[in-house]
Protein backbone atom coordinates (compact mmCIF):
# COMPACT_ATOMS: atom_id res chain seq x y z
CA UNK A 1 0.00 0.00 0.00
CA UNK A 2 2.80 2.14 0.18
CA UNK A 3 2.79 2.59 -3.55
CA UNK A 4 -0.33 4.67 -3.06
CA UNK A 5 1.22 6.79 -0.90
CA UNK A 6 3.55 7.86 -3.82
CA UNK A 7 0.93 8.08 -5.98
CA UNK A 8 -1.05 10.55 -3.22
CA UNK A 9 2.34 13.06 -2.95
CA UNK A 10 3.21 13.25 -6.67
CA UNK A 11 -0.64 13.98 -7.25
CA UNK A 12 -0.33 16.74 -5.01
CA UNK A 13 3.25 17.74 -6.61
CA UNK A 14 1.78 17.66 -10.02
CA UNK A 15 -1.07 19.67 -9.23
CA UNK A 16 0.85 22.11 -7.46
CA UNK A 17 3.29 22.49 -9.91
CA UNK A 18 0.95 23.33 -12.78
CA UNK A 19 -0.89 25.66 -10.36
CA UNK A 20 2.03 27.71 -10.44
CA UNK A 21 2.54 27.56 -13.73
CA UNK A 22 -1.19 28.48 -14.38
CA UNK A 23 -0.72 31.81 -12.13
CA UNK A 24 2.32 33.12 -13.96
CA UNK A 25 0.71 32.76 -17.33
CA UNK A 26 -2.45 34.29 -15.41
CA UNK A 27 -0.99 37.52 -13.59
CA UNK A 28 2.32 38.10 -14.56
CA UNK A 29 1.70 37.41 -18.39
CA UNK A 30 -2.47 37.99 -18.50
CA UNK A 31 -2.41 34.82 -21.25
CA UNK A 32 -5.70 33.40 -20.97
CA UNK A 33 -6.00 30.73 -22.91
CA UNK A 34 -2.45 29.13 -21.61
CA UNK A 35 -4.00 29.48 -18.53
CA UNK A 36 -7.09 27.77 -19.07
CA UNK A 37 -4.73 25.18 -21.13
CA UNK A 38 -2.61 24.42 -17.95
CA UNK A 39 -6.31 24.38 -15.73
CA UNK A 40 -7.87 21.84 -17.82
CA UNK A 41 -4.18 19.41 -17.67
CA UNK A 42 -4.43 20.12 -13.75
CA UNK A 43 -8.26 19.04 -13.77
CA UNK A 44 -7.63 16.13 -16.08
CA UNK A 45 -4.78 14.68 -13.46
CA UNK A 46 -6.92 14.83 -10.64
CA UNK A 47 -9.72 13.39 -12.62
CA UNK A 48 -7.64 10.24 -13.87
CA UNK A 49 -7.57 8.99 -10.93
CA UNK A 50 -10.49 9.79 -8.78
CA UNK A 51 -11.50 6.56 -7.77
CA UNK A 52 -8.51 5.95 -5.79
CA UNK A 53 -9.12 9.25 -3.40
CA UNK A 54 -10.32 7.60 -0.66
CA UNK A 55 -7.39 4.97 -0.81
CA UNK A 56 -5.27 7.87 -0.94
CA UNK A 57 -6.32 9.81 1.24
CA UNK A 58 -6.08 7.07 4.27
CA UNK A 59 -1.92 6.38 3.21
CA UNK A 60 -1.23 9.75 3.47
CA UNK A 61 0.95 10.82 6.75
CA UNK A 62 2.55 13.95 6.04
CA UNK A 63 3.57 14.19 9.17
CA UNK A 64 6.08 11.43 8.97
CA UNK A 65 7.27 12.44 5.52
CA UNK A 66 11.69 12.13 5.94
CA UNK A 67 11.79 14.62 2.76
CA UNK A 68 10.00 17.24 4.38
CA UNK A 69 12.67 17.66 6.97
CA UNK A 70 15.04 17.35 4.21
CA UNK A 71 14.15 20.58 2.22
CA UNK A 72 13.53 22.44 5.12
CA UNK A 73 17.02 21.88 5.87
CA UNK A 74 18.04 23.33 2.89
CA UNK A 75 19.52 26.51 2.47
CA UNK A 76 17.92 29.22 0.61
CA UNK A 77 19.71 29.71 -2.86
CA UNK A 78 18.46 33.38 -3.50
CA UNK A 79 16.24 34.77 -5.46
CA UNK A 80 14.93 33.62 -8.53
CA UNK A 81 12.89 34.96 -11.75
CA UNK A 82 9.79 34.28 -13.53
CA UNK A 83 11.87 32.00 -16.41
CA UNK A 84 13.14 29.66 -13.20
CA UNK A 85 10.07 29.85 -11.45
CA UNK A 86 8.20 28.46 -14.44
CA UNK A 87 10.98 25.87 -15.73
CA UNK A 88 11.33 24.41 -11.90
CA UNK A 89 7.74 23.79 -11.55
CA UNK A 90 7.16 22.13 -15.32
CA UNK A 91 10.38 19.70 -14.22
CA UNK A 92 8.21 19.02 -11.13
CA UNK A 93 5.08 18.11 -12.74
CA UNK A 94 6.74 16.24 -14.87
CA UNK A 95 8.91 14.38 -12.69
CA UNK A 96 5.99 13.86 -10.66
CA UNK A 97 3.74 12.47 -13.69
CA UNK A 98 6.61 9.95 -14.51
CA UNK A 99 6.67 8.62 -10.96
CA UNK A 100 3.02 7.99 -11.08
CA UNK A 101 2.81 6.49 -14.05
CA UNK A 102 5.74 4.03 -12.77
CA UNK A 103 3.66 3.50 -9.97
CA UNK A 104 0.39 2.53 -10.98
CA UNK A 105 2.30 -0.04 -13.37
CA UNK A 106 3.11 -1.82 -10.36
CA UNK A 107 -0.05 -2.12 -9.02
CA UNK A 108 -1.49 -3.26 -12.70
CA UNK A 109 -3.24 -0.38 -14.04
CA UNK A 110 -1.84 -0.08 -16.86
CA UNK A 111 -4.15 2.14 -19.21
CA UNK A 112 -4.67 4.45 -16.52
CA UNK A 113 -0.49 4.73 -16.38
CA UNK A 114 -0.63 5.45 -20.21
CA UNK A 115 -2.79 8.19 -19.47
CA UNK A 116 -0.50 10.03 -17.41
CA UNK A 117 2.31 9.05 -19.99
CA UNK A 118 0.02 11.03 -22.23
CA UNK A 119 -0.39 14.31 -19.93
CA UNK A 120 3.96 14.28 -19.52
CA UNK A 121 4.11 14.34 -22.78
CA UNK A 122 1.34 17.01 -23.33
CA UNK A 123 3.31 18.95 -20.24
CA UNK A 124 6.47 19.13 -22.41
CA UNK A 125 3.98 20.91 -24.93
CA UNK A 126 3.05 23.35 -22.88
CA UNK A 127 6.73 23.44 -21.62
CA UNK A 128 7.76 24.72 -24.91
CA UNK A 129 5.05 26.92 -26.11
CA UNK A 130 5.45 28.67 -22.56
CA UNK A 131 9.11 29.43 -23.17
CA UNK A 132 8.52 29.98 -26.68
CA UNK A 133 6.21 32.85 -26.78
CA UNK A 134 7.74 34.24 -23.04
CA UNK A 135 11.39 34.07 -23.47
CA UNK A 136 12.62 32.99 -26.94
CA UNK A 137 13.58 36.11 -29.41
CA UNK A 138 12.07 36.11 -32.34
CA UNK A 139 13.80 36.46 -35.59
CA UNK A 140 13.77 39.74 -37.24
CA UNK A 141 10.74 39.42 -40.05
CA UNK A 142 10.51 39.64 -43.65
CA UNK A 143 8.89 42.49 -45.32
CA UNK A 144 7.48 46.06 -43.85
CA UNK A 145 9.17 47.07 -40.15
CA UNK A 146 6.23 50.11 -39.36
CA UNK A 147 7.46 52.83 -37.21
CA UNK A 148 4.99 55.20 -36.00
CA UNK A 149 5.41 58.92 -35.95
CA UNK A 150 2.04 61.11 -35.22
CA UNK A 151 2.66 64.46 -36.42
CA UNK A 152 2.92 62.44 -39.81
CA UNK A 153 -0.13 60.53 -39.54
CA UNK A 154 -2.65 62.43 -41.04
CA UNK A 155 -4.70 63.32 -37.74
CA UNK A 156 -4.79 60.08 -36.85
CA UNK A 157 -3.22 59.01 -32.82
CA UNK A 158 -0.65 56.49 -33.14
CA UNK A 159 -3.04 53.85 -31.66
CA UNK A 160 -5.17 54.41 -34.73
CA UNK A 161 -2.40 53.71 -36.85
CA UNK A 162 -1.01 50.76 -35.19
CA UNK A 163 -4.47 48.75 -34.96
CA UNK A 164 -4.87 49.76 -39.08
CA UNK A 165 -0.84 48.14 -39.31
CA UNK A 166 -1.76 45.16 -37.60
CA UNK A 167 -4.48 44.90 -39.66
CA UNK A 168 -2.66 44.94 -42.82
CA UNK A 169 -0.53 41.79 -41.20
CA UNK A 170 2.70 43.71 -40.28
CA UNK A 171 4.97 41.67 -38.16
CA UNK A 172 6.90 44.34 -36.10
CA UNK A 173 6.26 47.73 -35.29
CA UNK A 174 8.50 50.04 -33.63
CA UNK A 175 6.91 52.69 -31.47
CA UNK A 176 8.71 56.04 -32.25
CA UNK A 177 7.51 59.54 -30.36
CA UNK A 178 9.90 62.36 -29.98
CA UNK A 179 7.42 65.21 -28.71
CA UNK A 180 4.98 63.56 -26.13
CA UNK A 181 6.01 63.40 -22.21
CA UNK A 182 6.41 60.32 -20.41
CA UNK A 183 3.24 59.68 -19.14
CA UNK A 184 1.63 59.99 -22.84
CA UNK A 185 4.15 57.21 -24.06
CA UNK A 186 3.70 55.04 -21.35
CA UNK A 187 -0.09 55.08 -21.75
CA UNK A 188 0.49 54.52 -25.67
CA UNK A 189 2.96 51.53 -25.10
CA UNK A 190 0.84 50.17 -22.66
CA UNK A 191 -2.01 50.11 -25.07
CA UNK A 192 -0.05 49.55 -27.96
CA UNK A 193 1.62 46.38 -26.13
CA UNK A 194 -1.90 44.56 -25.64
CA UNK A 195 -2.54 44.93 -29.47
CA UNK A 196 1.06 43.67 -31.03
CA UNK A 197 0.37 40.68 -28.17
CA UNK A 198 -3.13 39.66 -29.21
CA UNK A 199 -1.62 39.68 -32.77
CA UNK A 200 1.14 38.15 -32.29
CA UNK A 201 3.26 41.65 -33.77
CA UNK A 202 6.89 42.07 -32.65
CA UNK A 203 6.93 45.49 -30.45
CA UNK A 204 9.95 47.49 -30.23
CA UNK A 205 10.57 50.46 -28.62
CA UNK A 206 12.20 53.22 -30.08
CA UNK A 207 15.53 54.54 -27.67
CA UNK A 208 14.00 54.54 -24.23
CA UNK A 209 15.03 51.30 -22.32
CA UNK A 210 12.96 51.78 -19.28
CA UNK A 211 9.75 52.19 -21.38
CA UNK A 212 10.58 49.30 -22.87
CA UNK A 213 10.95 47.06 -19.82
CA UNK A 214 7.77 48.97 -18.10
CA UNK A 215 5.74 47.68 -20.95
CA UNK A 216 7.15 44.63 -21.42
CA UNK A 217 7.96 45.06 -25.29
CA UNK A 218 9.85 42.72 -27.32
CA UNK A 219 13.02 45.07 -27.52
CA UNK A 220 14.18 48.43 -27.72
CA UNK A 221 16.36 50.09 -31.32
CA UNK A 222 19.19 52.26 -29.92
CA UNK A 223 20.59 54.97 -32.18
CA UNK A 224 24.20 55.86 -31.95
CA UNK A 225 24.17 58.51 -28.97
CA UNK A 226 22.21 56.11 -27.25
CA UNK A 227 23.27 53.95 -24.52
CA UNK A 228 25.86 51.23 -25.78
CA UNK A 229 24.22 48.05 -26.42
CA UNK A 230 26.71 45.87 -23.69
CA UNK A 231 25.13 48.47 -20.98
CA UNK A 232 21.50 48.36 -22.47
CA UNK A 233 21.96 43.82 -22.23
CA UNK A 234 22.51 44.06 -18.66
CA UNK A 235 19.45 46.13 -18.16
CA UNK A 236 17.05 44.71 -21.01
CA UNK A 237 18.19 40.58 -20.75
CA UNK A 238 17.31 38.62 -23.70
CA UNK A 239 15.16 41.13 -25.20
CA UNK A 240 15.77 42.07 -28.97
CA UNK A 241 18.31 45.47 -29.22
CA UNK A 242 17.99 46.87 -32.48
CA UNK A 243 20.84 49.62 -33.49
CA UNK A 244 21.08 52.48 -35.92
CA UNK A 245 24.08 52.53 -38.23
CA UNK A 246 25.82 54.35 -41.11
CA UNK A 247 29.10 52.84 -41.87
CA UNK A 248 30.53 49.58 -41.96
CA UNK A 249 32.81 50.19 -38.67
CA UNK A 250 29.34 51.23 -36.70
CA UNK A 251 27.99 47.58 -38.31
CA UNK A 252 31.01 45.82 -37.08
CA UNK A 253 30.57 47.03 -33.43
CA UNK A 254 27.48 46.36 -33.15
CA UNK A 255 27.68 42.88 -34.09
CA UNK A 256 30.75 42.61 -31.74
CA UNK A 257 28.97 44.06 -29.07
CA UNK A 258 25.81 41.57 -28.89
CA UNK A 259 22.98 43.23 -31.51
CA UNK A 260 20.20 41.23 -32.04
CA UNK A 261 19.85 43.43 -35.70
CA UNK A 262 21.19 46.67 -37.26
CA UNK A 263 19.31 49.49 -38.81
CA UNK A 264 20.78 50.23 -41.85
CA UNK A 265 20.93 53.76 -43.42
CA UNK A 266 19.46 56.60 -44.14
CA UNK A 267 19.75 54.92 -47.66
CA UNK A 268 18.01 57.98 -49.57
CA UNK A 269 17.54 62.02 -48.36
CA UNK A 270 14.98 61.54 -45.28
CA UNK A 271 13.04 64.40 -43.25
CA UNK A 272 11.66 62.53 -40.16
CA UNK A 273 14.57 63.61 -37.86
CA UNK A 274 16.19 66.75 -37.36
CA UNK A 275 19.46 65.57 -36.43
CA UNK A 276 19.72 62.77 -39.60
CA UNK A 277 23.02 62.14 -41.18
CA UNK A 278 23.84 62.03 -44.95
CA UNK A 279 22.70 59.14 -46.91
CA UNK A 280 24.78 56.19 -46.90
CA UNK A 281 23.22 55.09 -50.36
CA UNK A 282 23.83 51.28 -52.05
CA UNK A 283 27.00 51.35 -51.27
CA UNK A 284 26.92 50.60 -47.77
CA UNK A 285 24.02 48.81 -47.80
CA UNK A 286 26.17 46.45 -50.33
CA UNK A 287 28.62 46.05 -47.58
CA UNK A 288 25.99 45.23 -44.97
CA UNK A 289 24.48 42.49 -47.69
CA UNK A 290 28.00 40.39 -48.02
CA UNK A 291 29.83 41.34 -44.61
CA UNK A 292 27.29 41.52 -41.91
CA UNK A 293 26.03 37.94 -40.76
CA UNK A 294 23.01 39.25 -38.26
CA UNK A 295 19.55 40.64 -39.50
CA UNK A 296 19.43 44.27 -41.03
CA UNK A 297 16.70 46.48 -41.88
CA UNK A 298 16.92 48.99 -44.47
CA UNK A 299 15.63 52.53 -43.60
CA UNK A 300 15.76 55.84 -44.74
CA UNK A 301 13.53 57.77 -47.34
CA UNK A 302 12.42 54.38 -48.74
CA UNK A 303 9.11 54.74 -50.90
CA UNK A 304 7.09 52.59 -52.67
CA UNK A 305 8.83 54.04 -56.17
CA UNK A 306 12.34 52.51 -55.11
CA UNK A 307 11.58 50.00 -52.89
CA UNK A 308 11.91 46.97 -55.67
CA UNK A 309 15.49 48.72 -56.33
CA UNK A 310 16.59 48.26 -52.55
CA UNK A 311 15.00 44.70 -52.25
CA UNK A 312 16.69 43.93 -55.48
CA UNK A 313 20.09 44.76 -53.69
CA UNK A 314 19.56 41.85 -51.05
CA UNK A 315 17.47 43.79 -48.39
CA UNK A 316 14.86 41.61 -47.07
CA UNK A 317 13.41 44.07 -44.01
CA UNK A 318 11.93 47.22 -44.74
CA UNK A 319 11.72 50.19 -41.66
CA UNK A 320 9.34 53.26 -42.85
CA UNK A 321 7.49 56.10 -41.42
CA UNK A 322 6.00 58.70 -43.70
CA UNK A 323 5.30 56.40 -46.38
CA UNK A 324 3.13 54.34 -44.22
CA UNK A 325 1.84 56.67 -41.18
CA UNK A 326 1.34 59.26 -43.89
CA UNK A 327 -1.19 57.55 -46.09
CA UNK A 328 -4.92 57.31 -46.38
CA UNK A 329 -5.03 53.70 -46.69
CA UNK A 330 -2.26 51.98 -44.49
CA UNK A 331 -3.58 48.46 -45.33
CA UNK A 332 -3.43 49.38 -49.33
CA UNK A 333 -0.35 51.17 -48.96
CA UNK A 334 1.18 48.03 -46.70
CA UNK A 335 -0.24 45.72 -49.99
CA UNK A 336 1.01 47.76 -52.71
CA UNK A 337 4.66 47.64 -51.01
CA UNK A 338 4.70 44.05 -50.10
CA UNK A 339 3.71 43.47 -54.07
CA UNK A 340 6.71 45.58 -55.50
CA UNK A 341 9.04 43.78 -53.08
CA UNK A 342 7.47 40.25 -54.46
CA UNK A 343 8.17 41.15 -57.43
CA UNK A 344 12.02 42.00 -57.16
CA UNK A 345 12.93 38.88 -55.90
Amino acid sequence: MKTYRIIDANLNRASEGLRVIEEINRFVYEDAQAAKNIKEIRHKIRDASKRFDNLLFWQRDSLTDKGFKISQNETDKGKTDIKNLALRNFKRVQEALRVIEENFKTEGYNNLAKKYEKYRFLSYQLEKKFFELNFQKKPLPKGIYCITDEKFSLGKNNITVVKEMIKAGVEIIQYREKEKDMEAKYKECIEMRKLTKQAGTLFIVNDNIDLAIVTEADGVHLGQEDMPVKQARKLIGNKIIGVSTHSPEQAQKAVEDGADYIGVGPIFKTYTKKDVVDPVGYEYLDYVVKNIKIPFAVIGGIKERNIAEVAKRGATCFAMITEIVGTENICEKIKNLIKRINKAE
